[in-house]
This record gives structure tokens, C-alpha cells and sequence, in this order.
């Protein structure tokens, strides 16, 4: 299974990434402090409940998932260690989706900016992302179907 390799090789340099790397050390760094680890054991404990709930009923209730995001700004406020770790997760966030749409792009091809449902003032910069992931070589181009626009909500000002 060469793709299964492939993602190992994968796995293993994204691990060696500053984002990657900064999120590591910004973790440790709140597991060395008793004060923010108890704080954000708490907070995982319900993510992980939130995550669970929404897992079982597809659902997640607004009170609950606002109580979260109130308990993250609260954490951040009190706790440096923990907004660091936010602070790094956000990096590792983009970079990820940096990955899954270069992936995505690889297997489908490669869209234009001007196919995609977004607003006209982004589509410059979203044409600068799709280049900066083909790496300057011509890709095939996706083809975007209206039933592949179908499920997604547009504001009512846009148009595909």
C-alpha cells in the first residue's frame, strides 16, 4: 500500500512543522503548570462532552457550545499558557487546511477562483492560495457542477 506509506511520510513532516512543534511545546508548557493544567483538563473535559453530544445527535446545543466558547475566553484572560496553546492551534489549523486542500486538489482537480461561491473581493486572494498550492504547475481543472453548488447556502447578495 504505497498511499499508506506516503501518509506516514506525511504525518511525519508535517510533524517536524514550526506549527506543529510550537503546538507540542505550548502544551507541555500548560502540563508543567499545576494551575493552567487543571483549568484546561477542564475545558477538554467539555469539548470532549460537547463533541460526544454532538456525535450521538448530530445536534450541538447553542447554550452548551456557547458555554464553551465563554469558558475558552475566560481561560485566555486568566491563563497565558492556555492562549498560547489557542494562539498555536489556529496556526496548526490553517496549515491542515492548507494540506486537506492541497490533497483535495491532487485527487479533483485543481478549481479557479472564479468558479468558487464566494464573494468577488475574495476571489484574488483565493486565486493566490489555489497557485501557491499547485506550486506553479498546471493542474487538471475541477468541474463544478450546479448539484455540487446545490447543498451549499449562499448569502442572498452572491451568486455562483
Amino acid at each position: 500500500m504505497n498511499y499508506i506509506n506516503k501518509a506516514r511520510e506525511l504525518g511525519e513532516a508535517l510533524s517536524q512543522t514550526p506549527e506543529v512543534q510550537a503546538l507540542k511545546a505550548a502544551e507541555a508548557a500548560i502540563m508543567a503548570d499545576p494551575l493552567s493544567k487543571e483549568a484546561f483538563t477542564r475545558y477538554q473535559e467539555k469539548e470532549r462532552g460537547l463533541v460526544t453530544a454532538q456525535m450521538i445527535s448530530k445536534v450541538v446545543p447553542e447554550k452548551e457550545s456557547l458555554a464553551l466558547l465563554d469558558l475558552k475566553v475566560r481561560l485566555m484572560n486568566k491563563h497565558p499558557l492556555i492562549k498560547e496553546y489557542f494562539v498555536h492551534q489556529q496556526s496548526y489549523e490553517k496549515m491542515m487546511a492548507m494540506v486537506n486542500l492541497t490533497l483535495t486538489t491532487a485527487m479533483h482537480g485543481m478549481p479557479s477562483a472564479s468558479d468558487l461561491p464566494i464573494p468577488e473581493e475574495l476571489k484574488g486572494m483565493a486565486q493566490q492560495i489555489l497557485d501557491k498550492i499547485s506550486g506553479g504547475n498546471p493542474m487538471e481543472k475541477m468541474q463544478i457542477s450546479p448539484e455540487m453548488l446545490s447543498g451549499i447556502k449562499l448569502p442572498p447578495n452572491l451568486k455562483p
